[in-house]
C-alpha cells in the first residue's frame, strides 16, 4: 500500500517491509473502515492482506478489490486458522496483525516495527484504546484494561513471573500486535483450536506468547502502538460477552495443563494464587469493577471450560480425515499455506 524511505532526527529509521493482516468474516463495512484507516498510517513500506474467513457472500472480496488489497479465502472458520493462512501468504519481515473492527492510529505500525530492532524480538503488541465510552457496558468494559498499559514491558526466560504474563493477557491481546515473518517457520503458529470461530473462543495470542518466549526469543508490549477497538455497547453484550470469556478462559487453562506439561507447575501455582485473590498490578482494576454475573452464571461458564476443551479435540481429530483448501484472490486454489 505504501513504499518508500522514512528518517528519524535526521538519521535512517528503522523500517522493515511488514504486511498488515485483516482476517474477516461478513463484515464489509467494518473492514471498510479498518482499510480506510489503514490508508491513513505513515509507514513507508507496508501492504495490507485481507483474510475472508468462510464469508458466506462476495461483499469481503470487493470491499478488498475496491481498495486495491489482496485478498486470501481461509474456508474453515476459526480466527487462528485465518491468522496462519495469512502470514504464511506474506513474504515481508513482519507479519502485524489488526482486527476488522478496530482502527489504526496513523503512528501505529512504525511504533510495532521500532520493537524489531532487536533481533530477538518476535513479537510486538500494542495497546488498545476503547472507540467510545458512552455506555454504562462500555464503561464498565473500560474499567477491565490493564492500569499499567501504557508502560512499555519486555518479557523473555530471565523475566519473573514470565510464564503467567504471557499466558494470560500481561502483555496485550491479538487484535494489535505483529510478528516477525519467519516466526511462522520457527513454531506452529496459532493453535488452530483456540480463538474466535471455535469451540474456545480465545486465549490463542497469549499461547503463542508463551510458546515463543518459551523458545528463547522476547515478546514486547508497546504503549505507543495504539488503535481503536469497539467494546461491548449493552450490558446484555457485555454478559454475554464475559461468560464467553470465561468459559474459553477455562477451556484454555485445560489445554494448558494437558498439553504444556513443562508448565504444569507454574499454572498451578497461578490458579491457586488467582483462587485466592492475589492482586497482579498487569491485570489493572478488575477487582475494582462491579459484578456484572451472578454466581451461579460464573460457576457454570467454569465447569464448561473443560467441555469445550474436550469437544475441541473431538471436532480437531475429525477434521484430520479430510483436507482443505485456499483461494488467493477470490478464485485460484493453492495447498494450505500457498499464496
Amino acid at each position: 500500500m505504501h513504499d518508500g524511505n522514512s528518517t528519524t532526527h535526521g538519521s535512517p529509521a528503522f523500517t522493515p517491509s511488514c504486511t498488515v493482516v485483516i482476517c474477516t468474516r461478513n463484515r464489509p463495512k467494518l473492514l471498510d473502515r479498518c482499510i480506510a484507516a489503514m490508508n491513513r498510517v505513515d509507514y513507508p513500506r507496508f501492504e495490507v492482506v485481507v483474510v475472508d474467513n468462510a464469508s458466506t457472500g462476495d461483499e469481503t472480496r470487493e470491499v478488498a478489490r475496491r481498495w486495491g488489497v489482496r485478498c486470501v479465502v481461509e474456508p474453515v472458520p476459526g480466527l487462528s486458522r485465518a491468522r496462519n493462512r495469512g502470514a504464511r501468504a506474506c513474504d515481508t519481515e513482519i507479519v502485524a496483525f489488526i482486527d476488522d473492527d478496530a482502527i489504526a492510529e496513523p503512528d501505529w505500525l512504525a511504533a510495532l516495527m521500532r520493537e524489531f530492532n532487536d533481533p530477538l524480538v518476535m513479537a510486538a503488541v500494542g495497546t488498545m484504546i476503547p472507540l467510545k465510552v458512552e455506555t454504562e457496558a462500555e464503561r464498565l468494559c473500560a474499567l477491565a484494561k490493564g492500569s499499567d498499559s501504557h508502560q512499555r514491558r519486555v518479557v523473555d526466560r530471565q523475566t519473573p513471573d514470565w510464564f503467567e504474563l504471557t499466558s494470560f493477557g500481561g502483555l496485550g491481546d491479538g487484535m494489535n500486535m505483529a510478528f516477525r515473518r519467519r516466526a511462522f517457520d520457527l513454531w506452529p503458529g496459532f493453535q488452530e483450536r483456540l480463538g474466535r470461530g471455535t469451540v474456545l473462543p480465545g486465549g490463542e495470542e497469549h499461547h503463542a506468547f508463551l510458546s515463543l518466549v518459551g523458545l528463547g526469543y522476547r515478546v514486547v508490549h508497546t504503549a505507543q502502538a495504539v488503535v481503536r477497538h469497539p467494546l461491548p455497547s449493552t450490558m446484555r453484550d457485555l454478559r454475554s460477552w464475559e461468560l464467553r470469556d470465561l468459559a474459553a478462559a477455562t477451556g484454555y487453562v485445560v489445554l494448558l495443563f494437558v498439553e504444556e506439561p513443562r508448565h504444569r507447575r507454574a499454572l498451578i501455582k497461578y490458579v491457586a494464587e488467582a483462587l485466592r485473590g492475589k492482586p497482579r498490578a498487569w491485570r489493572g482494576g478488575m477487582r475494582d469493577r462491579p459484578r456484572i454475573l451472578p454466581w451461579w452464571c460464573v460457576l457454570c461458564a467454569r465447569a464448561s471450560g473443560p467441555l469445550l476443551y474436550a469437544w475441541s479435540r473431538v471436532i480437531s481429530k475429525r477434521s484430520l480425515v479430510g483436507g482443505d483448501v485456499s483461494q488467493v484472490d477470490g478464485g485460484h486454489p493453492t495447498p494450505k499455506g500457498g499464496t
